[in-house]
């Protein structure tokens, strides 16, 4: 398989040229598959943290984030997503209220992406792809490969990119961090502008279960600055 790996794009707030980029990496790797690492829509309404003034209600951002995910559905168009842990925000908010998972509609239905296949994980040619919640560090895929015995994918660790390996005298593995294809510039990322490290725009690329690692040339003068492209929904800067 040649498998690209899209990493966190929390839309409606996702990079403006993030989308043609991954298009880019997958002619570039000539790649047959694609895994979404999770974390496809950022929930920002439903958020278990203080919300920020700017944001949309629940029923506007809804129909932002399906207005969103239509290019991405129409540019690859059977995937596999991950589910993450935003993605996940309205599960976790109807256990709070008790009410049975039957009542919910699937990831599918929600967001009319019947050709994506949305679960929690996945192996492909002995590589684990999973979101990553509650993983974390320097190199959150390297110790969770550490622990699994196996070669990893994930995102969530938005400042997280790249790729570790792991060797014993039997087996070498790896962990890659996808990084991420948000817009630091919306109000869903406000809370992390103090933060030091600062999200890595980047995506995956494993070739018969060989990792390869793409960062996305975003800055002034380079090919995928965000000033180029048509901004998400209305950048701050």
């Amino acid at each position: 398989m040649r498998v690209l790996v899209i990493g966190d794009i929390h839309t409606p707030v996702e990079h403006p040229a993030y989308l043609s980029f991954c298009k880019d990496m997958q002619a570039k790797w000539k790649c047959d598959k694609v895994v979404f690492i999770g974390d496809v829509v950022d929930h920002h309404c439903i958020s278990f943290h203080p919300k920020e003034t700017d944001a949309p209600g629940p029923k506007e951002e809804y129909f932002q984030i399906l207005e969103h995910i239509k290019p991405w559905y129409k540019t690859f168009a059977k995937a596999m997503v991950m589910i993450g842990n935003h993605d996940a925000r309205p599960e976790r908010v109807a256990a709070g209220a008790n009410l049975s998972q039957i009542y919910l509609k699937s990831y599918e239905d929600v967001w009319d992406t019947p050709a994506w296949e949305w679960k929690w994980e996945t192996i492909i040619d002995d590589v684990y792809y999973t979101h990553g919640t509650n993983n974390g560090g320097i190199h959150p895929s390297f110790n969770l490969a550490a622990k699994m015995g196996m070669s990893c994918v994930i995102g969530h660790c938005h400042s997280a990119s790249g790729i570790k390996w792991h060797a014993s005298p039997r087996a070498r593995w790896f962990g890659m961090d996808t990084g991420c294809g948000i817009d630091e510039d919306q109000y869903a990322f406000l809370y992390a502008k103090k933060q030091a490290r600062r999200p890595i725009l980047s995506c995956g690329v494993v070739i018969d279960g060989t990792p390869y690692h793409e960062i996305m040339a975003c800055g002034p003068k380079e090919k995928y600055y965000h000033k180029k492209f048509k901004p998400a929904i209305g950048r701050r800067s």
